[in-house]
């Protein structure tokens, strides 16, 4: 592996696929910086794209984007106090009154040098770990992973942000999705209604640009635009960081990625709960935790070193059990699809310089990242001016033309429309778009193994529960639903008591 990685280094450093990776980190930056945009948007919308290009260079501009989108939501949470993206949240509580203090440069060199450090931590626990978890995997039978699946699934309507109901409705409807076409054990067709266009059932990508992009697009129309500044001025010189500062905060670093990557490994959590985690951490662990909230570059180190940690820990069980860990790396299984690869154990075995370029894509980008960042730190941050009146119009053109080219059915162009108005009112009502996806992502996976394992006990249930591994993730799905009921039921409790 050690071997590929470097061979896929030196491929990836070719003027072409840099040209390519350096256009999906500049869109993934200019994404995660403006307000209400995220790289999530950023990845669905160019997947599209990646149909023309090799699995190879195609992989390695979803990354970048990833990784771009996810560090873009420093600039405006350092400088406007409005997260760019949901996992820049507690970037704000430090960085916004470091810079009003007449420190804005610093603010954004320490965020952006911490954004590089979790990013490669991560990258070395996933390059070590990958494996280890791939062999294990690869020994699991189909009745574990359909366990395996159903506890995931579980996971990520428990710990969703709105109520343990909408939750499992969100999840619900987006395994409700999935089951539209054929059958992926038996090709018995399903929910066509006579459609020969939904036969083929739901394309990934008109439901991920649809969901994400469309339904921004649609809020953004919908509701009053967000007044930014037409200019910004960051003046002095250098970047303020010290080699004393960077140091000093090197156990806050440390811990920040252990909590980011121990938290993007969990379906549908993301980098949103370990940035605010670690800086809940960084805080009580302190020596002045008077100074949080008033500009403490401690804040700073370990918000922007988990959020950028965690993608690591969301790609981790993406490469080794096909279960992304958050919604962006959902959309990346569209990548794989686009290929006709299959993330998961078998993965790392039947395609290793893949794997391997993943993590040297990863490399790149982060590297690429810190230097592009460093360099624009002064200039960056005019793109917070970027009028909504352009920038609506030209998203607009890359989404139908991106879904179109991807399949060239204008039914999936109506499909994106359609998921757009969905993913709109559900969020409007509450209900998470991440169960949803994640729904629609494993169900296939759920339901292959699930009959697989049925067909091989032939019809015996009790496969389930005589494995040892699959009677413990189905013991924990169990549990998971059952915390999750108690947890709804005291909360529904709460008012009545107040009473």
């Amino acid at each position: 592996m050690i071997a590929l990685f470097f061979e896929n280094l030196v491929a990836l450093a070719s003027p072409s696929t840099l040209a390519f990776m350096l256009g999906g980190l500049l869109f993934g930056l200019f994404f995660g910086a403006l307000p209400g945009l995220s790289a999530a948007m950023a990845v669905a919308i160019l997947l599209p794209l990646t149909f023309s290009l090799s699995p190879n260079v195609g992989m390695a501009m979803l990354v970048a984007a990833y990784l771009g989108g996810i560090s873009g939501g420093l600039v405006s949470a350092t400088l406007l106090r409005i997260p760019g993206t949901p996992s820049s949240i507690a970037t704000t509580f430090d960085a916004y009154p470091l810079a009003r203090s007449g420190q804005p440069v610093k603010a954004l060199a320490t965020g952006i040098i911490a954004s590089a450090v979790g990013a490669i931590l991560s990258l070395v626990v996933l390059v070590l770990c990958a494996p280890i978890i791939a062999r294990f995997a690869i020994r699991i039978g189909a009745p574990e992973y359909a366990t395996l699946t159903l506890a995931a699934m579980m996971l990520v309507v428990i710990l969703s942000q709105a109520n343990l109901a909408k939750g499992l409705m969100a999840t619900a409807f987006g395994i409700a999705l999935a089951t539209i076409g054929f059958a992926p054990i038996g090709a018995t067709p399903r929910f066509a209604f006579g459609s020969v266009d939904l036969m083929a059932g739901v394309s990934i990508i008109p439901f991920m640009v649809g969901l994400f992009a469309v339904s921004t697009v649609i809020s953004a129309l919908m509701e009053p635009s967000l007044k930014l500044p037409s200019r910004m001025t960051l003046g002095g010189r250098g970047i303020g960081v010290t080699i004393g500062e960077f140091l000093a905060n090197g156990w806050n670093m440390v811990r920040s990625a252990v909590i980011g990557i121990s938290i993007g490994v969990l379906p549908g959590i993301g980098g949103t709960a370990s940035n605010l985690i670690a800086y809940a951490a960084a805080r009580q662990q302190s020596k002045s935790p008077e100074k949080f909230g008033k500009g403490s570059l401690e804040g700073i180190y370990a918000s922007e070193t988990a959020n950028n940690a965690s993608v690591g820990g969301a790609l981790l069980p993406l490469l080794t059990l096909g279960i992304p860990g958050d919604g962006v790396t959902a959309i990346l299984i569209g990548g794989f699809t686009i290929h006709g690869l299959q993330p998961g154990p078998l993965l790392l075995s039947k395609e290793p310089s893949l794997v391997a370029m993943i993590y040297a894509a990863f490399l790149i980008s982060t590297i690429l990242l810190l230097a592009i960042q460093l360099v624009t730190i002064r200039i960056f941050p005019k793109v917070l001016g970027v009028p909504r009146d352009y920038l609506l119009p030209m998203l607009a053109v890359l989404m139908v033309t991106g879904t179109f080219v991807s399949d060239n059915r204008l039914f999936d162009v109506w499909l994106m429309l359609g998921f757009g108005v969905v993913g709109y009112l559900f969020e409007r009502g509450g209900y998470p778009l991440g169960p949803m996806v994640l729904g629609f992502v494993l169900s296939p996976i759920l339901e292959t193994n699930f009959r697989r394992a049925l067909s091989y006990s032939e019809g015996d249930w009790s496969t389930f529960v005589t494995s040892p591994i699959s009677a413990l993730f189905l013991t924990l799905a169990a549990v998971l639903l059952l915390a999750g009921l108690r947890s709804a039921f005291r909360r529904s409790r709460q008012p009545t008591l107040a009473e």
